[in-house]
């Protein structure tokens, strides 16, 4: 069975709901509820990045190792954006998006070496 750049947007669809969910119920007031939940999808990044690395590994064809970091990097600026939003709702927590956007640059020097 073969995992796909559809199956990865699939996924990172899944983790961006169930991330809204559990954050829809934490308290607003209570910051560490808010950095628990942004460590978790930055943990899920981070996963997909070792599902990225040996999906790439195992290709032999550029262009689709290529694609498959092409794909990270729109995983991670979902992830971003996303990220973006809700910490400019919660000023006050120290949770931040620079390790996604880390992985993000990652991924795009990846891309390139393989275009």
């Amino acid at each position: 069975m073969t995992l796909t750049t559809t199956d990865f947007e699939a996924l990172k669809d899944e983790a961006l709901r169930a991330f809204d969910s559990r954050v829809s119920l934490t308290d607003p007031n209570m910051c560490w509820e808010f950095d628990t939940e942004v460590s978790r999808l930055e943990s899920q990044l981070v996963q997909f990045y070792a599902i990225a690395a040996r999906m790439a590994k195992n290709e032999d064809d550029l262009s689709k190792i290529a694609e498959i970091w092409k794909t990270m990097t729109h995983i991670c600026d979902s992830f971003a954006t996303h990220l973006q939003g809700l910490l400019e709702k919660h000023p006050y927590c120290s949770a931040s998006h620079d390790k996604v956007l880390d992985i993000r640059n990652k991924c795009e020097r990846l891309r390139m070496l393989h275009a």
